[in-house]
């Protein structure tokens, strides 16, 4: 299974994410915690993603 991400790491990834959803939106003011809030739902998506995928090749039987 994959191993979580440290709490440092999930932060890095989600001020990128929050970063170039800023940027995409041509850098407007005051949406800082708009922008993270976006970020984080997608870190937290593509998480279970991961986590999902990682599940489903645990139970798959080994092939004979």
């Amino acid at each position: 299974m994959t191993a979580q991400p440290s709490p440092a790491e999930r932060q890095r990834k989600i001020s990128e994410i929050a970063h170039r959803i800023w940027e995409s939106e041509g850098r407007p003011q005051g949406q800082a915690l708009r922008h993270w809030q976006m970020a984080e739902k997608l870190v937290i998506a593509e998480e279970r993603q991961t986590a999902f995928r990682s599940k489903q090749k645990q139970d798959v039987p080994p092939s004979p």
